[in-house]
């Protein structure tokens, strides 16, 4: 087991000794949700809690959260499945749609996985880091989009939230995306909480974090941390930055752009407005291979232009779940040049203006690093702002 895994696994071990009660889950059914592989969390770090949950005489099912991404590839959860097998424990993928989805309020619409609604307990399993609309990943937002339906999800990512000031990176208390995640599972029955807090990088002498408990207070307790660790204060403006994207981010540009967007249109940016973002990813599966994904291609295609008139109103569209992460490359172009270095040449990259490198060597050649700039390892975990 690598050093990183070892440190997961003592943090949950941890969370687990301070607020685990197995009375809670005696004789019960428990359906455990888990992000899929575009979060840093490491499987094995889950074993605590399934040995736990077996002590308590409980019978555990594992549910991947995914959203509108592609199905994860057998080698990207095999830790996982190995644990479903330890612990004689079912494991399976949300499909947002599919046709035995549960619709718990039309209006809403709240629609989950039906082992959301038949178990009776829940325990979502988060990792806690800055997000583009929920402020932060984690929470009641691995049930409510991991675990929903495709129109659930759709509504979520529409426009009106995604014009609205409040749907912000690190904005919790009066964030709208947030509140209507909450809403959306209040009609379920007990969803409980592990939260981890990753080390902002490997070799941080900051160890990962897990809280434990009912949902809304180990979320709470998460956030609390995840806000002191994950942004770094500048006392001056940039001209570019440079950003490596993580492996587990890495994959496609749809998670790649995350790393352009966060430090455009976070509050006090420390990027300068007509700077330069090189996002470094190899994007093997180009813009995405799930649903959403390719919903973002589509969109992508239409140009900044385009996206923007229907942002600001001068256009009306239908649109669905995954197009709104190129609404939010329009507007983070509003304000930064961006480049990606090491992805297949991509059309849709083309029609959103934005240019490509094979190497970094060539965006420097390209004058993209002249003048104040700064590459910053892994900017999920540390997203530069202004003092």
């Amino acid at each position: 087991m690598s050093t990183g895994a070892n440190r997961q696994t003592a943090a949950v071990k941890d969370a687990l000794e301070a607020d685990f009660s197995s009375g809670l889950y005696s004789d019960s059914t428990v359906t455990v949700v888990v992000p899929d592989a575009t979060r840093p969390l490491n499987y094995t770090a889950l074993a605590p809690l399934f040995r736990r949950l077996d002590d308590a005489g409980a019978k555990a099912r594992i549910l991947i959260g995914l959203g509108l991404h592609r199905p994860v590839e057998p080698r990207e959860v095999q830790s996982l499945r190995r644990l479903a097998k330890t612990h004689r424990t079912r494991l399976a993928q949300h499909d947002a749609q599919a046709d035995d989805l549960v619709v718990l309020d039309e209006d809403a619409p709240a629609i989950v996985h039906p082992w959301i609604v038949d178990s009776d307990r829940v325990i979502s399993v988060g990792t806690v880091e800055p997000h583009q609309y929920a402020g932060f990943s984690g929470g009641t937002k691995g049930v409510a989009i991991g675990c929903g339906g495709a129109e659930t999800i759709s509504m979520m990512h529409g426009l009106d939230l995604l014009r609205d000031p409040r749907t912000r990176i690190g904005g919790i208390d009066d964030n709208p995306f947030r509140q209507i995640l909450d809403e959306l599972v209040e009609a379920l029955g007990p969803i409980d909480g592990l939260q981890l807090v990753p080390a902002p990088s490997k070799d941080s002498v900051d160890k990962p974090r897990a809280f434990f408990g009912p949902i809304d207070s180990a979320f709470g307790d998460a956030v609390v941390l995840a806000r002191i660790r994950f942004f770094e204060h500048l006392d001056s403006p940039l001209d570019w930055l440079h950003l490596p994207v993580p492996e587990s981010k890495a994959q496609n540009v749809y998670q790649a752009s995350r790393a352009a967007t966060y430090v455009a249109l976070i509050d006090r940016p420390a990027i300068r407005q007509g700077g330069t973002v090189i996002v470094e990813a190899s994007c093997p599966e180009g813009i995405g291979q799930g649903a959403g994904e390719q919903a973002c291609r589509e969109a992508m295609m239409w140009g900044p232009e385009r996206l923007n008139a229907i942002l600001e109103g001068r256009e009306s569209v239908e649109t669905r779940g995954g197009q709104q992460r190129a609404f939010v490359l329009a507007k983070a172009m509003n304000h930064v040049d961006i480049a990606f270095v090491g992805a297949p040449k991509l059309d849709a990259l083309e029609a959103m203006g934005i240019d490509q490198y094979d190497t970094i060597d060539d965006a420097r050649e390209a004058s993209l690093m002249s003048g104040n700039g700064k590459t910053i390892e892994n900017v999920f975990h540390s997203i530069p702002v202004l003092s």
